[in-house]
């Protein structure tokens, strides 16, 4: 089974759910890259959104020594159990290890056609400094 995850937005080091990712036990870490897909920005929720692309996507590739401990606070805080589901969670090739990971992709296109969806073409994702945001659907 895939013991990495590919991680792009609020569950970097030194992010707002940092604390999430180390809840899933011990993990090596590793920068690294998706090609293939697209990032935006949210606001005013202040996280990002991951979706297939034409894009390569800046982040971190955590590999696990329990993946399931760990897939059970990452698929909680990405709200896979809502109905419907905030993101899912799928298989892709980071770069340039080749390792296989999860990644977890936004599922909610018509949020993503309103014009407060940022579109980052650097595919590098940063809180916005002149928002707190709100939290995603699910989590408290």
């Amino acid at each position: 089974m895939t013991s990495t995850v590919f991680v792009y937005g609020t569950l970097k080091p030194k992010l707002r759910y940092y604390s999430v990712a180390q809840q899933g036990g011990e993990f090596e870490k590793e920068e690294g890259f998706l090609e293939g897909f697209d990032l935006y920005h949210l606001a005013p929720e202040n996280y990002p959104a991951l979706i297939r692309g034409k894009g390569k996507v800046q982040g971190w590739l955590y590999t696990y020594k329990d993946i399931n401990k760990a897939l059970i606070h990452l698929d909680e805080l990405e709200g896979i159990h809502l109905s419907p589901p905030e993101y899912e969670r799928v298989e892709a090739i980071a770069q340039p290890s080749g390792k296989k990971v999860w990644v977890y992709l936004f599922l909610n296109q018509d949020r993503l056609a309103k014009e407060t969806a940022i579109r980052l073409e650097h595919g590098i994702w940063q809180p916005s400094e002149s928002a707190i945001g709100t939290l995603p659907k699910g989590i408290e």
